[in-house]
Parts: C-alpha cells; structure tokens; sequence
C-alpha cells in the first residue's frame, strides 16, 4: 500500500507540473480556451489534488504503523506529546483555514457564474 500511494502521489504531481506547463505554453500560443485536448485533460484532473493529498496521507499514515505494530515501539508510545488544548487549537485553525479558503473560492466562482460568458472582442469571437 505504502509503495503504490506514493507513486500515486508523486505521479499526480508531475501530471499537474505539466498541466501547469501545458497551459502556460498555450496561454502564450493564445491557443488555451481552443484546445480541447487540454481542456479534458484538465477536467480528468479536476480531482487530481485531493486524490494527491489522500495518497500522501495514507503513504504518511500506513508506513508510519508498522514500526508500531511489530513490537518496536508500542502504539502508545507512538502518540504525540502534544496537549489536548494544543490539538484542539490545531484543529480549529485548519477548520479556519480550510473554511476560508474554500467560502472565497465559492463566493468567486458564484460571481464568476453571475457574470457568465463574455465575449472575447480581442481575438473576434
């Protein structure tokens, strides 16, 4: 399992570097919204960053217990120092984070959404 979400998670980062690359390339050909190959290519990889961010955690997570569980270390003894009040601060400002991140991310798709289709009067649409 350790094996696979790694390469999992190292392969999705290289395939969004170049989505990344691809795009800045046809953005300078002026050819990004024309290109309907990389248009689904970025919508196959709309999920890309959480299926990253789950493969790194269970890469994390699950190369981490063994050590544990074959008498090593005990599971208690794997446990962080940390406080209840540290974890718990911890917790509420991802909870922050994440929620701020994702309520401005929403408030401009929304107004993006509002404002709908413009016409491109640069290139004669």
């Amino acid at each position: 399992m350790v094996f696979w979400s790694f390469r999992v998670m190292v392969g999705l980062g290289l395939l969004m570097i170049a989505a990344g690359v691809w795009g800045l390339w046809l953005r300078y050909r002026k050819n990004l919204y024309e290109s309907k190959v990389f248009l689904r290519f970025m919508f196959v990889m709309a999920p890309s960053g959480l299926i990253a961010i789950l493969a790194g955690w269970f890469t994390t997570e699950i190369g981490r217990q063994p050590w544990v569980v074959y008498g090593l270390q005990r599971t208690a003894d794997a446990v962080s120092a940390h406080g209840e009040m540290h974890m718990s601060i911890s917790l509420l400002a991802f909870f922050a984070v994440y929620g701020s991140v994702f309520g401005i991310g929403y408030m401009y798709m929304m107004k993006l959404i509002r404002k709908g289709i413009q016409e491109d009067t640069a290139h004669g649409h």
